[in-house]
């Protein structure tokens, strides 16, 4: 049977003068299923081809499903992001993988496990070593076991997937033995090379795999659901003869089937009795569904079918034609998604999750790269696919939301190249983002570069000249500068290897009439960040528009155009150079203005939006209060400014108060993009309303080690100045006349814990001097007095969902420090938040407004927050505690007026000076409440 194999393996042409060097392998693998202790076991013999320049002393195997077990590298790796899937499995619900009496060419050889205690790699060294051009046998017993909990793998009663499973000889390439322990972050790489399974199992198994079924009956027949005959290809590689007796001789109640495959880098099978079967074929590959009983709606009736048909017509337009003859898809017992060559596991029938996988078996299958050192070459490649296909069914481009995503992390200074090796990712969240969307949005830029026609056509020289080989970025490269005929050094290297920001802005303008009648425009395009990409300029002038481009390389480089008439200029019109900041790419900043309403904020890519609306409230000051409101946002963190002006009519006034007629205004300016740092956030007030006035400037920076676990901490420095001016609108429990400077330092950690606690602790520092009229109703004629005070406040809080139910705990302690009496709005309000936190809030900072009546209870948190007590209580020196144990009985989608609401039982306690010992002969004075809400 070896010797078949070899020959086999000798029809294929010889590709040597042509491209790089690949070793090959034939596997001849016996496996016999114990349901009962979900173990696979047999033999496994590997002939094994040096086809490198180098001699080899030792050989490799991956041992995959030591991965799912206590003490590997995955399950430690899992528990530092706070995922405790494979740690805390008990025998018999994890994974394993053995071998035992391992042979080379005859000789016995011991087992070295390079990365212990993970036991993913096990080496041998050989007895002799292997010169170029020689070959040899390895011989072994193994067995393997799939995790209870699945990931890629798994069993569940009597249902397995065997994604891996037999121990698989690692990569011998350029750079020596890749040797890789298995990691969450990355999947596979092996060489090309035939295998025989000969499968033997229950007689009621239905079985999908790799290959085709040479002898052997893998079930379809019985749980065939279809309206065809089942195309088992038995004869495609010509040998089913040699194995006609091969399938004989099983155990009442058992079965043998034999599969064989070539060309092929991965074997992987799928098992359940109650699978129902249906197929087709796609021209002359054979299509295999096995999907679970209830899905006859979602994967029956030849929709999985027909979905995967659907997937290979696109994928060999977009690649050239499948070079296998079969593929086998099949509703796994995990959720998402994994491809193995000629066979996809998949959580649903989706069409894009068909068409994702399918598609790795062009690429990753067919053109096979090392997914833990270039990760981005398959799922960035696949999801870009996946997204023309979507494009070209529905017509929507798919650029917008992928490049708008990631522009968000490279701001955020959270990017990473797609280039890093899987597992020296910060996080595998940061992996997933730069490999599937970063790496996505790399063949959407080429895409770009080179013309739709033009990349349809690299991709089919890619895949003509390398399919059944390992491949990398240099190779992709050399195919897309070839094809292209451009130089695409820096591109690749700008875009795979850094996150650098692009930013380019329309410079200089010059228009010139010509005798003709038409204009010449001469336009500068000014490169204000390191990225470099190709820049469009459209010079539009009505329906005569003119697109010029330039290399993008330089820092300042001019364009021009001749139109019909005067041109408004566009720089980058179709945004796709991944240009942060649009609003430069014009003569004058766009903008979209809509009318707003407090749950409709926009925050355009290419332009300022701008929401426009009416306001009005009341105050017993001030009576009906009109105007109008503004919000500009761009990108949803930058320009995020406020408007207000409003004017007290006095109608409905309270007589004992007013009418006070005037003219306010509030102002923000937050993250203007002339100070954009990553983290970094600037917050500018300017407020005059309701007799007060105050200024602000607030700066914050956020750091985050991790995206999906770890603190994320945030750091604060804020000065404002805040006067109190008229007694008429205040309330006299929460204000006094005069004001305060106060300089402020903040730092705030915040965490979710791995037993599912979200926690947060905040430390607040001020410094400030005050100045007041103490008893004044007035400030003409009375002097101020002054006084200097410190505050320093601890505020805790810890949350945990529990079902339905949200658990809720908060603590604060606050001190003061002043010699002398301190401003009435800079003590700790044992309520709720003090004075300060409702200047931006017309419904909360006047006496008679919406939210502060007599007949009406809101609650702003803040402070205290002992939420029984009245608003008008404040203290020097403070310490609370509150529970609450909320329900959520209604929830929305956010566009809606409101996202959820929730019924709450909660009860708070505290201690404090102040107004509370006021009078008690104590010094401070305990305080409880309880209640719903």
């Amino acid at each position: 049977m070896l010797f078949l194999v070899l020959a086999l393996a000798a029809q294929a042409p010889d590709t040597a003068t042509t491209l790089p060097w690949q070793q090959h392998v034939a596997y001849d693998i016996t496996a016999r299923l114990d349901e009962p202790r979900g173990v696979l076991g047999g033999t496994e013999t590997v002939v094994y081809e040096n086809h490198s320049p180098d001699t080899l002393t030792t050989i490799s195997f991956h041992l995959y499903l030591n991965a799912f077990r206590p003490g590997s590298r995955w399950s430690d790796a899992d528990s530092t992001e706070g995922r405790r899937r494979f740690n805390d499995l008990k025998d018999p619900d994890f994974g394993f993988n053995h071998v035992s009496g391992v042979t080379v060419d005859g000789q016995s050889v011991a087992p070295i496990y390079p990365f212990a205690p993970d036991s993913t790699i096990v080496r041998f060294v050989l007895p002799r070593p292997l010169p170029p051009g020689g070959h040899l046998t390895v011989a072994m017993q193994w067995d393997a076991r799939p995790s209870t909990t699945p990931r890629r793998q798994g069993r569940q009663g009597r249902r397995f997937d065997f994604a891996e499973w037999y121990p698989r000889v690692v990569t011998y390439d350029r750079y020596g033995w890749e040797e890789h322990a298995l990691y969450p972050a990355g999947e596979f790489y092996g060489e090309f090379g035939s295998f025989i399974v000969r499968l033997d199992v229950p007689q009621d198994q239905v079985v999908g795999s790799t290959g085709v079924p040479v002898c052997g009956d893998p079930g379809w027949d019985k749980a065939n659901r279809g309206p065809t005959p089942i195309e088992y290809q038995r004869d495609y590689y010509g040998n089913a003869a040699q194995f006609a007796t091969a399938c004989d001789g099983a155990d009442p109640g058992r079965k043998r089937i034999v599969w064989y495959a070539d060309k092929v880098h991965h074997f992987a099978m799928s098992l359940n009795p109650e699978y129902r079967y249906e197929g087709g074929h796609f021209g002359a590959v054979a299509i295999h569904v096995l999907y679970q009983p209830g899905d006859s709606t979602s994967w029956g009736g030849g929709v999985a079918v027909q979905r995967t048909a659907t997937a290979l017509a696109w994928l060999d337009q977009t690649f050239g034609k499948f070079g296998w003859p079969q593929i086998t898809n099949v509703h796994r017992i995990e959720g998402g998604g994994t491809e193995f060559p000629m066979m996809i596991h998949n959580g649903s029938a989706s069409q894009g999750l068909i068409v994702h996988e399918l598609g790795h078996n062009y690429v990753m299958g067919l053109l096979a790269n090392n997914e833990w050192k270039e990760g981005w070459l398959d799922e960035g490649f696949t999801s870009f696919q996946t997204s023309w296909f979507w494009e070209t069914v529905s017509h929507a481009d798919a650029y917008p939301g992928t490049e708008r995503f990631i522009l968000g992390l490279d701001l955020d200074g959270q990017s990473e190249p797609p280039d890093l090796p899987g597992e020296d990712y910060r996080d595998f969240t940061s992996y997933n983002l730069a490999i599937y969307v970063r790496g996505e949005l790399f063949f959407h830029q080429l895409r770009y570069i080179v013309g739709d026609s033009t990349m349809r056509a690299i991709l089919h020289a890619f895949y003509a000249r390398y399919q059944y080989h390992h491949v990398d970025e240099d190779a992709f490269k050399r195919v897309a500068e070839e094809v292209s005929h451009r130089d695409l050094n820096a591109f690749f290297a700008q875009w795979l290897h850094t996150t650098e920001l692009y930013d380019y802005a329309l410079g200089r303008v010059r228009h010139q009439r010509l005798p003709d009648g038409s204009w010449r425009t001469r336009a500068e395009v000014v490169r204000k960040a390191p990225g470099m990409i190709p820049v469009e300029v459209a010079f539009i002038a009505g329906k005569d528009t003119t697109v010029v481009r330039t290399d993008g390389f330089a820092t300042s480089a001019w364009v021009e155009a001749v139109t019909s008439a005067k041109p408004e200029v566009v720089v980058d019109p179709r945004e796709r150079t991944h240009d942060w900041n649009l609003l430069n790419n014009t003569a004058r900043p766009r903008t979209d203005r809509y009318l707003d309403t407090y749950f409709s904020e926009q925050s355009p890519r290419d332009a300022l939006g701008l929401g426009i609306a009416p306001v009005a409230w009341f105050n017993d000051a001030g009576g009906l209060t009109v105007g109008a409101r503004t919000r500009e946002n761009y990108l949803g963190r930058y320009e995020l400014n406020l408007g207000m002006l409003s004017y007290s009519t006095g109608a409905g006034h309270d007589a004992a108060t007013g009418p006070v007629r005037r003219l306010d205004f509030a102002f923000r300016w937050k993250n203007p993009v002339g100070l954009r740092a990553p983290g970094s956030s600037q917050t500018f007030d300017l407020l005059s309303a309701e007799g007060r006035d105050a200024a602000s400037v607030n700066f914050e920076h956020t750091r985050q080690d991790h995206l999906s676990y770890g603190p994320v901490i945030v750091d604060g420095l804020s000065f404002r100045w805040l006067h109190a001016r008229d007694l008429r609108f205040l309330d006299p429990s929460r204000w006094e006349l005069g004001g305060t400077f106060e300089a402020g330092l903040s730092h705030q950690v915040s965490d979710v814990s791995t037993n599912g606690w979200r926690t947060m602790l905040g430390v607040n520092a001020v410094a400030g001097a005050g100045y007041t009229r103490p008893g004044a109703t007035t400030t003409a004629g009375t002097p101020y007095d002054w006084a200097a005070y410190g505050r320093v406040s601890v505020t805790g809080t810890a949350t945990r969902r529990m079902g339905a139910l949200a658990l809720s705990l908060r603590g604060f302690v606050g001190a003061t420090i002043a010699r002398d009496s301190m401003p009435r709005e800079a003590l700790f309000f044992v309520g709720g938040a003090g004075p300060a936190a409702e200047l931006w809030n017309p419904f909360l900072r006047s006496r008679g407004a919406l939210l502060v009546r007599p007949d009406v209870y809101y609650q702003q948190p803040g402070d205290g927050n002992v939420r029984g007590l009245s608003r008008a209580i404040a203290a020097n020196h403070l310490a609370t505690f509150g529970v609450e144990l909320a329900r959520t009985v209604a929830s929305r989608p956010k566009r809606h007026l409101f996202n959820s609401i929730s019924v709450a039982a909660f009860g708070d306690a505290g201690v404090a000076d102040g107004d509370l010992a006021a009078g008690s002969g104590a010094e401070f004075k305990g305080v409880a409440e309880a209640g719903v809400g």
